[in-house]
């Protein structure tokens, strides 16, 4: 019974649809990776990697994060506002850097030592755009608390992406590798969200006008201003690996990295992702009725750690076990892993909870954190290859990082939601 009334309230159903969502969709991923690293080689994968996280990398500037203050306003008609102005930034995002790619390609190819990825270099602007457009119409899913519609879309996106993969694997067009497919994958999502949420959006095209969308960008000015490059320097932090290894080691390591990255942050990201949308949409209720926040954090806390048990040590298990999944090219995947697991379980704990940043408005101080995260970071990764010439330990050294300062954002977000409460109360 106690269970029964448990899974009936709306924060745990929020998350439960999310979850499912996203086990499907890794569900899907994974059985098609048992093939795709038969069908593509190491080299096809760092190609793949490596746009998958300029992607990531560049996506930060293009909507200037806008999409976050979707969820923030009372009224739905501020809020098309928002999600009309982060559309407009994003198509001059995109037009601006395919106009910079097409003069400075060459530069880029051969300063990573990428000139196999450049002809793909041209497809990372509409990359970017359909990235971008998806993150802003999830953001508005999650606004109007239909989860169903952002978990069916990871759905379609997975299925989509790995059937095409694995058609291109077989096909005359093997060479050009894995991007095609994820591309697919993306337009098809973003056709699928668009298509949900029409209905909804067409009743309050009335209230848009060029003149609401300055106002209200004007009034959430520091999620551009800071969460920017907040999110800019989160993103090249964590793909920071992927640029140096094909920098320094080539190709064939960043895709054997990229596959173990894959591979263990995958069943994590199933439920960080999810609680971590709805622990936004939640907080930002609580807040808004100057409800407690420490309490939603302990409790997210409690409840992530106690996940964290059923996802880590199977996942730690399996590792040893990856080239027999994976085939005989990959039998490195399983050491990477193991030394990735660390940062990625101190991780878990705290990404979901730092959209208080956002929400307390403390963009200001965790600028100056992920400054400090990405220097060490590139600073582990260096030291490793300019001392050692050795990707373990360079990955050892960046995984130590990772927990360090994961660590500290957890404890700096605990002591923010309690000076809330007392202020509050």
């Amino acid at each position: 019974m106690q269970l029964f009334s448990f899974l009936k309230k709306e924060f745990v159903k929020n998350v439960l649809t999310l979850i499912t969502g996203s086990v499907i969709s890794q569900i899907v991923i994974y059985a098609s990776i048992l093939l795709l690293t038969r069908l593509f080689s190491p080299e096809l994968f760092g190609v793949y990697i490596l746009f998958s996280s300029a992607t990531l990398i560049l996506k930060p500037l293009a909507t200037l994060q806008y999409e976050f203050a979707i969820v923030l306003p009372k009224k739905d008609k501020d809020a098309i506002n928002l999600l009309g102005f982060s559309v407009i930034i994003l198509c001059c995002y995109c037009l601006i850097l395919f106009v910079i790619i097409c003069f400075f390609n060459d530069s880029i190819a051969k300063f990573f030592n990428i000139t196999e990825l450049s002809n793909f270099i041209y497809l990372l602007p509409l990359s970017v755009f359909l990235f971008g457009c998806v993150s802003i119409f999830d953001y508005w899913n999650n606004r109007t608390n239909n989860f169903k519609n952002i978990s069916q879309g990871l759905i379609v996106k997975s299925s989509v992406m790995s059937a095409t993969q694995i058609a291109t694997g077989f096909s005359s067009l093997k060479s050009y590798g894995l991007i095609p497919g994820m591309l697919f994958g993306q337009f098809l999502q973003l056709l699928f969200l668009i298509k949900k949420s029409a209905k909804l959006l067409t009743n309050l095209t009335k209230e848009i006008s060029l003149k609401k969308m300055f106002s209200l960008a004007k009034k959430y000015k520091d999620i551009p201003i800071f969460n920017t490059i907040i999110n800019l320097t989160n993103n090249l932090s964590n793909e920071l690996p992927v640029l140096l290894i094909t920098k320094y080691f080539g190709l064939e390591s960043s895709g054997i990295y990229g596959l173990a990255i894959k591979f263990t942050r995958a069943p994590v990201g199933i439920f960080q992702q999810s609680i971590g949308q709805v622990f936004f949409n939640k907080a930002s209720n609580i807040y808004n009725n100057e409800g407690d926040l420490y309490a939603l954090v302990i409790k997210t806390a409690k409840n992530l750690l106690l996940i964290s048990i059923f996802v880590f040590i199977p996942l730690f298990a399996i590792s040893f076990y990856l080239d027999i999944l994976f085939g005989k090219n990959w039998s490195d995947v399983g050491i990477y892993s193991r030394i990735l697991i660390p940062w990625l379980f101190f991780a878990f704990l705290s990404n979901p909870l730092t959209s208080l940043i956002i929400i307390l408005n403390k963009q200001k101080t965790i600028v100056f954190y992920d400054v400090f995260l990405l220097t060490f970071r590139f600073l582990a990764l260096f030291f490793g290859y300019y001392f050692y010439k050795n990707i373990v330990i360079s990955l050892m050294l960046f995984s130590g990082v990772g927990v360090f300062f994961n660590i500290l954002i957890f404890i700096y977000l605990l002591k923010t939601s309690k000076e809330n409460k007392i202020a509050y109360s």
